[in-house]
């Protein structure tokens, strides 16, 4: 049977991915109403993005090197996908992908980059995908499955870019689970938090003798940044509080806030509190705009 290792969770907003004195230059991207705290111009400084950057950089590089120390057979990722892969003419709430091996693409292309540029290849664990999800169908749940992508640059970036973060080197296989959190109707938290128990069941149910880490793409907050739910649900999060994640209302996760329920999943895979990295709140403009970029680990 397998054997869970550990678990993982980060954003992978783009600020990650430029250099701290242009986050400004990234769109504003939302509709929300702005509600900015009245200080922020304390996180506009040059020094403080810089900072902040120094922190998201410091924690993925602990992320990336707990994942070497774990020396998993494969990482089980959560990702949502942003009419990527899955648009409207077939939207299911959760999809894996069972190929043989799959490119996937950072898809940053804020500074003129093109997301075709930005593939990395992988293999799939395929065999262990296509039992979990066999497992999870006798265990009542339907998710959706595909041998393709219909992007040309593969998984979309929920999955190019953290896979970039983690295993730089592309040597470990994958089993990615695409998630529908932003086009509703989408999976309530409660039933991502249950998708999370079943999954834990269908991975440790394996024949083989595997040892997989668990990883949750995206979040936190964004694009109007909202510190103190971050807070709140972080803390849920460390506690194993599964009544305030279950109760999380569909109108908080909105936009780029829906990839809790990623984290939300993977808290029902693990089972138990997860040990926050770092929080880092990055603001780029004085509207509020920006990603609370989150950092955990399960152990």
């Amino acid at each position: 049977m397998a054997t869970i290792v550990g678990g993982i969770a980060t954003s992978h907003a783009p600020q990650l991915l430029m250099p701290a004195l242009q986050w400004s230059d990234l769109p504003t991207r939302t509709k929300l109403p702005r509600r900015a705290k009245p200080d922020v111009a304390n996180d506009l400084t040059d020094a403080a993005k810089v900072e902040k950057q120094k922190r998201c950089n410091d924690a993925i590089a602990k992320l990336r090197a707990q994942v070497s120390e774990w020396k998993p057979d494969a990482i089980f990722i959560l990702g949502d996908d942003q009419h990527e892969n899955i648009f409207d003419d077939n939207m299911p709430p959760f999809i894996f992908y069972i190929g043989e091996e799959v490119g996937a693409t950072q898809n940053f292309k804020y500074l003129g980059e093109k997301p075709i540029d930005q593939v990395d290849n992988y293999k799939v664990a395929a065999k262990a995908g296509r039992q979990i999800l066999e497992n999870l169908m006798d265990d009542g749940f339907d998710p959706g499955w595909s041998t393709k992508t219909r992007d040309e640059a593969g998984l979309g970036h929920a999955f190019g870019r953290v896979l970039r973060f983690l295993t730089p080197d592309g040597d470990i296989p994958i089993i990615p689970l695409m998630v529908n959190t932003y086009y509703p109707p989408v999976p309530s938290a409660k039933r991502c938090l249950q998708m999370g128990k079943a999954l834990r069941k269908a991975i440790e149910a394996l024949p083989d003798e595997m040892r997989v880490v668990v990883v949750a793409s995206g979040g936190l907050v964004h694009t109007v940044i909202d510190e103190d739910l971050d807070r709140q649900f972080l803390g849920a999060l460390e506690r194993h509080d599964e009544a305030y994640m279950a109760a999380m209302p569909a109108e908080q996760l909105v936009e780029g806030t829906s990839e809790i329920r990623n984290w939300i999943m993977a808290s029902g895979v693990m089972g138990y509190g997860a040990k926050v990295v770092d929080y880092v709140p990055c603001y780029r403009n004085a509207e509020g705009i920006g990603c609370g970029m989150g950092f955990a680990i399960w152990k």
